[in-house]
């Protein structure tokens, strides 16, 4: 079994793994360990076949699992192509399976070693999308300060993914590399006969892989438990094989082989001590089983067989992918070491040449598509999943294309799965659209948290907890119910209803009740006041989405409240309002972080009406104008930004007032100090990023802010403004942006805060 480490997942992911895992491991590996051989009926299987000479044996080859630590096989795979040693069949666990597999499809290792070492394995073991890929809908809920947290509900009980990742990005991977092979069903009709071996989650048997989809089989092989979604296969449902037969012996000796070359680069058992944590006996567990299977099958090897064990040690750990030049090198010396057996395997160079020219051929470029067929097992129309999908019939398969188009799919962040495979049926080829909903769903959980104190009386925090219900209708309807608990409390319900395949054109309806506070600050910046606001309303949208990229809107909202002075002169009135707005708004988003951005763009220019015709109590005219470009160099990200927003008519009540302060918004005034009915700023952001976690930044940061807040339009003065900076620490969880910081302003003294869950 391959677990990652640091360098994939981080220590800490890794640890909170294993901790998972142990349940699931323990039950399987104490079950029957029975081979199950999966066949497809009425196939021919040969296996290994005959050997291309009646005088040689056949050969083949069992390569065991280990993460990166299975980049040597590439080592030992190159060395018996120089010593002319034939081999008639592979099988292979995990990474083994993943090397055995593209090599049996015709892939050769100097291709491979390109492949392992150009790969993004960060990525790969990354089913986040990069928020510019994320469908706009999406990127709302950065600005809602929500995250789907991968728990699902029904009316009985809560339902955990079953896995951290789903394995889409890598499954596109194999698809893509395999793709010669892509339409061949059969394994022993591959360029070398093949095998993959995985666990079957029910039985805890193993269960050998010999037909469908190569690229499946193999992602199956590799369903690290708790961290991969398991994969399906025929009623089945797969695990990692190491949890039950690390290194193959048995199955390639059962596929005809009379020589076995076997190669373990399995991590070995650590020396722990009395005072070993939880966390490291855990480990230790899963690693018995692993080793444990291992050592019953090297046991097997007779006289004429031939183990070669690179020694990794701690040179190459389970999830360095980037040491691809350290494991080929460990490799090398491996094979090296086994020269003089192998070269007793060694044919003459004809021989050699005749065994290769007898191997199936394969092709070698993209197929030409006569068909495409759909297998949806999602409650989303055919449409839907193809919009935007232009595979072309009669053409060749664009692959790069499709993989680009699904990931518009998976956009939608309620699909365990959207894949392609070539297939043949009935003599043609074609594509086949192959999705999944995730296990846990229709019915998400998503959370959110926003607090904000500066250390000096102020503090407000909220929860929220919110139920996602997706797909309501085959076009992708969505309803949402959000509470928030705390500082503000409030609750709000939305449906999102797009009315076309592609969800480009769509009406978006919302009611809510808010309970916020209205701070009310002196020239000293002393908060003199605070009115506790309750309100509730209603606000319906027509919008056109351009892609992931933006959308324009218009709408109306209707607004009801009260405001009562909560701490204060209690000789302030309270007031009640009515609020009645139409407004039309475009905004572009491709910012890469809505909290920490480090490239990309986002723009909104916005345009509200509020009259008494749509029931308000006031009557005025506001435009709104944001931009903001960020640009990284290594760890070193710029940010630049201007706002400027202005009521050109009326005069705004204290409920829709301008309202500055924090980081960003003039950073040495205290969260909303500044009020006014205009305001302008413009800023330039730096951060230095310190690590990133699954895609999640730490840093370090500054801002320099240039702006002020007005009564009025024409005392606007370009030399009326406030210098502001801060300088902060943050981190970019999954509950919104963490944040500890100094603000700074011109003839001001300095305030400390602390923010989460507010974007920049």
């Amino acid at each position: 079994m391959t677990i990652p480490d640091a360098t994939t997942l981080s220590d800490s992911f890794g640890r909170c793994a294993l901790a998972w895992m142990l349940a699931v491991c323990v039950g399987i590996g104490l079950a029957p360990n029975a081979d199950a051989q999966t066949r497809g009926e009425g196939m021919a299987h040969t296996g290994c076949g005959a050997p291309s000479s009646p005088s040689r044996p056949r050969i083949g080859l069992a390569l065991g699992g280990g993460g990166a630590r299975g980049i040597a096989h590439l080592s030992v795979l190159r060395m018996l192509e120089q010593q002319r040693v034939p081999i008639d069949c592979i099988a292979g666990t995990s990474m083994g399976a993943l090397v055995g597999g593209l090599y049996a499809s015709g892939m050769s290792v100097d291709d491979m070693e390109q492949l392992l070492a150009s790969s993004d394995w960060k990525q790969l073991f990354d089913d986040s999308l990069s928020r510019p890929e994320r469908s706009f809908r999406r990127k709302q809920d950065d600005r809602d300060g929500l995250a789907t947290v991968g728990v699902g509900i029904s009316r009985t009980s809560l339902k955990l993914s079953p896995g951290m990742l789903q394995g889409q990005r890598i499954l596109a991977m194999f698809e893509n590399s395999t793709l010669r092979a892509s339409a061949v069903t059969d394994f022993d009709r591959l360029h070398i006969p093949f095998r993959a071996v995985a666990t079957d989650l029910n039985s805890g048997h193993a269960v050998v892989l010999d037909h469908g989809s190569l690229a499946l089989a193999m992602r199956a092989s590799m369903s690290l438990p708790g961290i991969f979604q398991p994969v399906e296969i025929e009623g089945r449902v797969l695990l990692d094989g190491g949890l039950v037969n690390q290194v193959p012996i048995d199955v390639v000796r059962a596929m005809g082989a009379d020589v076995v070359i076997a190669v373990d680069v399995g991590t070995p058992m650590a020396n722990l001590q009395g005072d070993a944590s939880l966390l490291d006996v855990v480990s230790q567990i899963s690693g018995m089983m692993t080793t444990g299977n291992t050592r019953r099958q090297l046991d097997t090897l007779g006289s004429a067989d031939i183990l070669i064990t690179p020694d990794l040690g701690t040179d190459v750990k389970t999830g360095d992918f980037t040491k691809v030049a350290i494991a080929l090198e460990i490799g090398e010396r491996a094979a090296e070491g086994a020269r003089a057996r192998i070269a007793e395997l060694a044919v003459p160079d004809r021989d050699y040449e005749k065994h290769l020219e007898a191997r199936p051929s394969l092709p070698g470029s993209a197929p030409v598509v006569e068909f495409v067929r759909v297998e949806n097992h999602t409650r989303y129309a055919d449409e839907v999943l193809l919009a935007g999908l232009k595979i072309l019939v009669g053409e060749p398969l664009d692959t790069a294309r499709i993989e680009r188009e699904l990931l518009r799919a998976y956009s939608m962040g309620t699909l365990s799965s959207v894949t392609y495979e070539v297939t043949t049926e009935d003599g043609r080829t074609g594509v086949l659209i192959q999705a999944r909903p995730k296990p846990q769903g229709p019915n998400y959980l998503q959370l959110g948290l926003t607090l904000n104190t500066d250390f000096e009386g102020s503090f407000e925090s909220n929860l929220r907890a919110a139920v996602l219900f997706a797909p309501l209708t085959p076009y992708g309807a969505e309803a949402r119910v959000t509470v928030a608990v705390g500082s503000e409390p409030g609750l709000k319900g939305e449906l999102y209803f797009p009315l076309d395949a592609g969800n480009r054109n769509l009406l978006y309806g919302r009611i809510e009740y808010e309970n916020p506070n209205i701070h009310v600050f002196d020239r000293q910046g002393r908060n003199t006041s605070t009115y506790d606001v309750r309100a509730g309303g209603l606000t319906m949208k027509a919008a056109r989405e351009f892609g992931n990229h933006g959308a324009l809107s218009i709408g109306v909202q209707r607004m009801r409240g009260k405001a009562r002075v909560e701490v204060g002169d209690p000789a302030n009135q309270g007031f009640d309002f009515d609020q009645g707005e139409a407004f039309v708004s475009l905004a572009i988003d491709r910012l890469d972080s809505l909290y920490f951005p480090r490239d990309g763009y986002y723009g909104q220019l916005g345009y509200t009406a509020s009259r008494e015709a749509l029931g308000s109590d006031s009557q005025f005219n506001q435009m709104d104008v944001d931009a903001l470009f960020a640009a990284s160099f290594g760890n070193h990200a710029l940010q630049l930004g201007a706002s400027y927003h202005t009521t050109l008519s009326g005069e705004l009540p204290i409920q829709s007032r301008y309202r500055l302060g924090g980081r960003a918004r003039l950073s040495g005034y205290r969260l909303n100090e500044l009020t006014g009915q205009h305001y302008a700023l413009v800023l330039a952001g730096y951060s230095y990023q310190l690590a990133s976690f699954m895609g999640r930044s730490a840093l370090l940061g500054g801002t320099l802010e240039y702006g002020n807040a007005w009564e009025r339009r024409q005392d606007m003065a370009l030399d009326d403004g406030v210098f502001n900076a801060s300088v902060y620490a943050g981190f970019d969880s999954w509950l919104g942006p963490m944040l500890l910081g100094i603000g700074w302003r011109e003839r001001g003294s300095g305030i400390l805060f602390l923010e989460v869950g507010r974007p920049f």
